[in-house]
């Protein structure tokens, strides 16, 4: 994973510290944070609000879709 975006998270409530990255199988600390990979699957997890990202990633290289609408459908 040499190069890899990572951002630093923390669990909404205590229940999601169980939660692992898939697929790096990083786990939060006792503390309820993490430093995980800047991925559809912690984006993923965000949108659901299982976890708060804790830093800005504004020029850390997020991928282009996290966050983005969807394309508009075509016209006729």
């Amino acid at each position: 994973m040499a190069g890899e975006t990572t951002v630093a998270v923390e669990a909404t409530e205590a229940r999601f510290r169980v939660l692992k990255h898939f697929p790096s199988q990083i786990g939060f600390e006792t503390d309820g944070t993490a430093r995980w990979p800047a991925d559809q699957f912690t984006f993923r997890l965000r949108d659901e609000g299982a976890i708060r990202l804790l830093e800005d990633l504004h020029d850390a290289g997020t991928p282009a879709t996290a966050g983005a609408a969807a394309p508009a459908a075509s016209q006729e």
